[in-house]
């Protein structure tokens, strides 16, 4: 009896410790969201950049700043969305009878990996989306009149991993590698576009 007894309880705090079905399904709904809103933003930027090259005139740069600076200023807050709903949902106990299917079978590890390769795609397509656009924009409008925009984003990003991590329980090192990689070479455009003026 005490054997059984104990089984149900450590069974149950597997559950409490690692991730259900719901919350990796969450996660990737979140993250697959805060995709398309991204691609959306990203478009935008291209397609008002699209008629602009670093030749362009100055009156013709600063007209395209504003809306790029708005398009960069809704991603920020796609991000900072996407960060409050994963923290909301990785703070929400989860609502099940402790002799449920769910509060029995603890996630594999294999399941874990599932659901970290998944967010980890997704997250790394949202990143290199993101940089890119930006490094295309320093390229053609300059890095002074877009820093201003940019220093949000960036820091929000290293804070849509943290919540990923803190939601899944898992640790995502290839994608926070990538992040500062990506990071760095953004870095080093806008000090180069600064140190340009």
């Amino acid at each position: 009896m005490r054997f059984s007894l104990f089984g149900v309880l450590a069974l149950s705090g597997l559950s409490i410790a690692t991730p259900t079905i719901a919350k990796r399904a969450d996660a990737v709904s979140v993250l697959t969201d805060l995709k398309a809103q991204v691609f959306t933003f990203t478009g935008a930027i291209n397609a008002t950049l699209a008629t602009l090259s670093p030749d362009s005139s100055a009156a013709d740069k600063a007209a395209a700043v504003p809306e790029v600076g708005a398009q960069i200023t809704s991603i920020t807050s796609a991000v900072n969305s996407a960060i409050a709903e994963l923290n909301s949902l990785a703070a929400t106990p989860e609502k099940r009878s402790p002799l449920s299917i769910d509060a029995i079978e603890a996630p594999t590890w294999e399941k874990r990996q599932e659901a970290a390769i998944i967010v980890a795609v997704l997250l790394a397509a949202i990143f290199v989306e993101i940089i890119a656009t930006l490094l295309g924009a320093i390229a053609i409008l300059g890095g002074a009149v877009l820093i201003v925009f940019t220093t949000p984003l960036t820091a929000a990003l290293p804070l849509l991993i943290l919540a990923v991590e803190a939601l899944l329980n898992v640790v995502l090192g290839g994608v926070t590698v990538l992040l500062d990689t990506l990071l760095t070479t953004l870095a080093l455009a806008l000090a180069g576009a600064l140190g340009g003026l």
